[in-house]
């Protein structure tokens, strides 16, 4: 503390202080001579009653009154400048305490990596099986947020039953597995019967324990904010399902415009949005969130491609330019082919579909003018030229790969 008291003396000139010693010294010698007068003056009253003694009573009276004034007008002025003091003392106070704990760290400007290869999520599906959580899908008119739920149906219409609430459905926007609500009334009607199958499978889970191997269902929601405006139990709804849901084996999949927790019928629980769902970003809207995270590197990369990439989870991802997918739910790496409805098959392909309903290889029938075709689709994505070869043609290495390897190039 002496180094803040010695800066708060600094702060005043010489004169104020000595002014200040002299009035606090006067003060002590004139109260002292009041004390002593007083006594005088008690004194001479009681042992000499006549005469002289008078005399000295009435000026030592006197006297003592004088004192008496002349200490109160000092004692006037210590206030005074006792009160100016402790008011430029709280001053300094501050000045010297923000001094003291202002910020003087030093910005340094860190070098800006780019984005790597193996910094990019290439298996979107795999990955948001990976965290166990639903997802939300947020990205403009025509950043491909209605193809990307495609291709999440494509990639796991064999291991979950899907559901879909779109009241803009049409012919043809879903394979014949999804169970469609495209009313308000419907959908409404599905969230009750959600909000009571999630309570059955709670109480089947705590009567089996670990012994519970749920069925797994996904639901997508088509453009939340329309939903949230017409179906009152969404909101309810939404927290049950988001909070409850994942132990049961009941997944969301929500699409929206903004990520805003209102967006999701959500208002007041943002939280529940970080903390429950993977958040998958698409076009105009990554770069937006990059911008949000003040990371350039993200940017560039999102710059470098029109279509097919975005971030979840503030991650790069790369949303593949094909709907074929592999049994093992890889990501799709081929040209949309057109699609026809196999009998005997929920599958969709331009092959003939097996009663298993998962895509054929990317390698199926392709002739090399097509693979060539292909590879120059995964180059422009992100792909090496090793994992294209072995995507489309299936080599690893040898005089077949070192063939490909130069027809390539």
């Amino acid at each position: 503390m002496l180094w803040f008291i010695n800066g708060v003396i600094g702060m005043f000139n010489n004169t104020f202080i000595q002014d200040l010693i002299n009035y606090r010294n006067n003060s002590k010698l004139v109260t002292s001579l009041s004390f002593i007068s007083c006594g005088l003056c008690l004194l001479s009253a009681i042992t000499i009653p006549q005469g002289l003694t008078k005399v000295c009573v009435t000026v030592l009276g006197l006297l003592t009154s004088f004192i008496g004034i002349v200490v109160s007008k000092l004692d006037n002025n210590l206030n005074v400048r006792l009160e100016d003091l402790q008011l430029t003392s709280r001053a300094t106070s501050k000045e010297l305490l923000a001094g003291y704990f202002k910020d003087n760290s030093i910005e340094v400007t860190v070098p800006v990596l780019p984005i790597q290869e193996g910094d990019v999520i290439t298996d979107i599906v795999g990955y948001w099986k990976a965290q166990e959580k639903h997802l939300a899908l947020v990205g403009g008119t025509g950043d491909g947020k209605s193809y990307t739920v495609k291709l999440l149906i494509n990639a796991l219409q064999c291991e979950y039953e899907i559901a879909a609430y779109d009241v803009d459905f049409a012919k043809d926007d879903y394979p014949d597995c999804v169970d469609i609500k495209y009313t308000y009334e419907d959908i409404e009607a599905a969230f009750t019967s959600d909000m009571e199958e999630l309570e059955n499978r709670i109480g089947e889970r705590r009567e089996l324990g670990r012994k519970y191997l749920p069925d797994k269902k996904l639901i997508v929601g088509e453009e939340m904010p329309a939903l949230a405006d017409e179906c009152d139990s969404l909101g309810a709804w939404m927290r049950k399902m988001s909070k409850r849901g994942r132990k049961v084996g009941l997944f969301i999949a929500a699409i929206a415009q903004n990520d805003t927790a209102e967006n999701f019928a959500l208002k007041g629980d943002a939280s529940i949005l970080k903390s429950n769902f993977c958040l998958l970003y698409l076009g105009n809207k990554a770069k937006t969130r990059a911008k949000q995270l003040k990371n350039p590197a993200l940017l560039e990369w999102l710059d470098g491609a029109s279509k097919g990439r975005g971030l979840i989870d503030d991650k790069p991802v790369i949303i593949t330019g094909s709907h074929l997918l592999t049994p093992s739910n890889a990501l799709p790496i081929a040209d949309i082919k057109d699609s026809t409805l196999e009998p005997g098959s929920t599958a969709r392909s331009g092959v003939e579909a097996p009663e298993v309903g998962f895509y054929p290889p990317p390698n199926a029938d392709d002739n090399d003018e097509n693979k060539l075709a292909k590879a120059r689709i995964l180059k422009q994505e992100g792909y090496s030229k090793t994992s294209i070869i072995k995507l489309l043609w299936q080599v690893e290495g040898g005089a077949k790969f070192t063939e490909i390897s130069k027809l390539l190039d």
